[in-house]
């Protein structure tokens, strides 16, 4: 086994729905993942960066108040900083989503979103 087969997943969860935000943590953590939930992106920003090398996913809602989804994206992004990341939006089709896409987002997806699509998703991109 390699040392990164050793590594838990982190899944960070910014939405600034507590009910998503909770039923998605809840998901992740029932997965086995361990979780880090933020109302906004300000918040995730806010918190200590993760080394490159350890498994992890971003999850994020495109429309939140103040900085929404793709301007986080486009942030990091231009700090150099990488992290896989699932877009979830109303709106899939939309001119923001295509700019999460532009700025790194590896997927977008409708919301709500199926939860076994979701789990999906997640595990695909922490098993990169």
């Amino acid at each position: 086994m390699t040392p990164e087969a050793d590594k838990t997943a982190t899944i960070y969860i910014i939405d600034d729905d507590e009910a998503v935000r909770s039923a998605l943590g809840l998901l992740a953590t029932s997965n086995g993942w361990q979780v880090r939930l933020f109302s906004s992106a300000q918040d995730f920003l806010d918190q200590p960066r993760r080394a490159n090398d350890e498994p992890a996913c971003l999850v994020v809602d495109l429309h939140l108040p103040a900085l929404n989804g793709a301007e986080l994206l486009e942030r990091l992004k231009a700090a150099d900083y990488h992290l896989p990341t699932i877009v979830l939006t109303a709106w899939p089709e939309g001119e923001m989503a295509s700019r999460a896409l532009a700025a790194g987002a590896d997927q977008v997806m409708a919301k709500p979103c199926n939860p076994a699509h979701w789990l999906r998703a997640v595990k695909s991109i922490v098993e990169r």
